[in-house]
């Protein structure tokens, strides 16, 4: 087993997280790779050390240590090369990373085999500028447009089959897949949806409405999504998983749908969604 370790070094406890892990991983008999940076960081010299491109390739594995925004970048870059992830908590809540101390048992199984792949629908944005330009992004979490300034709300149309689906006056907008339906989605009051579900949550940031709420949809369908310019020009931004926000003006054009690829996630057998749900979101 060749498990590739992504560590976010500016995560408190990530360090030492990471050299238990490396220790555990090598005694476990599996081969550990690291980047030559992360490798000098950490002080390491027995582990194999790629650039980051090659270690994802080489990998059996990707394990990122951090929080859940290490492993959500982590589950991109290992999408390009279908390989299966798994995240070690080294930060506060951590509801996607399913690994935490004591790392012993949890590193043994993987080491040996003993897992199950979940894939995980993972959505695609296509978003046109009035210039003309475009970029391609995928989502695992969730993707967010959301105003810029605390003044003025937007106004979003969104179309689906090229049919007017919803009006939004809100904050902003959020489309989640059923991963990220515990993440933003679910603060703004959006459905927790089991992530083996093959779906999309719609959920609005603030709306202006009593009648706006969330809707879970299938993942069929792509949705069409832009401003409205009223009365003035808004000033908003689109986020894709948490990323710096790309501007999204009067004209710019979103197209998300469901991604012909799928992110792949270690299910641990003493690990369950709903376990999960019940420890860290719902307290019990």
């Amino acid at each position: 087993m060749r498990c590739y370790l992504i560590v976010n070094l500016t995560k408190e406890n990530a360090s030492s997280c990471a050299r238990d892990a490396i220790a555990l991983l090598c005694q476990a008999g599996a081969q550990v790779i690291l980047t030559p940076e992360t490798a000098v960081a950490l002080g390491e010299q027995e582990p194999l050390r790629l650039p980051d491109k090659e270690a994802m390739e080489a990998c059996d594995i990707a394990i990122s240590i951090g929080g859940d925004g290490t492993l959500l970048h982590a589950a991109i870059d290992a999408l390009m090369f279908d390989k299966p992830v798994i995240g070690i908590n080294s930060g506060r809540l951590g509801y996607l990373t399913q690994i935490e101390r004591p790392l012993e048992n949890s590193l043994s199984k993987l080491a040996a085999g003993q897992f199950s792949i979940q894939p995980r629908t993972v959505l695609e944005a296509e978003i046109l500028q009035k210039d003309g330009s475009r970029q391609h992004l995928f989502a695992i979490n969730d993707i967010v447009i959301a105003r810029n300034t605390v003044a003025n709300m937007i106004d979003i149309e969104v179309e689906r089959g090229r049919i007017s689906f919803a009006s939004y006056r809100a904050d902003g907008l959020i489309i989640a897949t059923p991963t990220g339906s515990t993440a933003y989605s679910m603060s703004a009051g959006g459905a927790i949806v089991d992530p083996n579900m093959e779906c999309l949550i719609m959920t609005p940031i603030c709306p202006h409405s009593l009648a706006d709420r969330s809707v879970v949809l299938t993942a069929r369908e792509p949705l069409h999504v832009r401003l409205v310019t009223r009365n003035t020009m808004p000033d908003a931004g689109v986020s894709v998983d948490g990323a710096a926000p790309l501007p999204m003006v009067d004209g710019t054009e979103l197209y998300i749908y469901a991604s012909a690829k799928r992110s792949l996630f270690v299910q641990l057998d003493d690990v369950s969604f709903y376990k999960t749900l019940g420890q860290k979101l719902i307290g019990k």
